[in-house]
């Protein structure tokens, strides 16, 4: 079973990620596939530095990922443009993943922009983390260093929970702790006969 692990900014993806690794189960990690295409030896990244200018690029002539954020965020048509160039990237080296793992039972890929990208249909099953607003907020101050604009910036730039929860399979609702999170990630393998 193909499982997207999806949801909104601060509610806890990565987490969860880190909960199925430690049960052994197989998890892309789409973000840090993202950051891949970025490195100075892949084709996608002169594509990047070609769209946006040696504007985004550090004194190494590497691109700067913080830059890169700073020009894109808030700019529809420039996040568009990136999207355009890295999305492909992605889902080839997730499209490799489910090849290597095809005869894993379940396999698990986190996906934060899952229905920005349109990729549902490439899964069995959604799950959505999220977890009320000030929650986020307030780990997106503690654990990103954002200021409270930054992290609202960040939400409000995000489809938002709602429509994410409409869309998903199953839904964790997390806004207590790591062993809440696990007993939920428990509860929910078992009901595949997993834990």
């Amino acid at each position: 079973m193909r499982t997207a692990v999806t949801g909104t900014i601060g509610a806890g993806k990565s987490t969860l990620s880190i909960l199925l690794r430690r049960r052994g189960y197989a998890v892309f990690d789409s973000d840090g596939y993202a950051r891949m295409a970025l490195n100075a030896n892949q084709p996608t990244a002169q594509k990047v530095i070609a769209a946006f200018g040696e504007g985004i690029l550090d004194d190494f002539g590497e691109i700067d990922r913080k830059k890169l954020a700073a020009e894109v965020f808030g700019n529809e048509e420039k996040r568009q443009t990136l999207n355009g160039i890295v999305h492909p990237f992605v889902k080839e080296g997730l499209e490799k993943f489910f090849a290597l793992h095809e005869d894993d039972h379940f396999v698990f890929a986190e996906v934060p922009l899952l229905f920005e990208a349109g990729w549902e249909n490439m899964f069995d099953h959604v799950i959505v983390v999220t977890c009320g607003h000030e929650t986020a907020v307030q780990r997106m101050m503690e654990d990103r260093g954002y200021s409270r604009e930054e992290a609202e910036a960040r939400i409000a730039s995000q489809i938002n929970a709602e429509e994410q929860i409409r869309r998903a399979d199953t839904v964790f609702m997390n806004d207590g702790n790591f062993r809440d999170l696990d007993n939920k990630t428990a509860a929910w393998l078992k009901q595949y006969g997993e834990e």
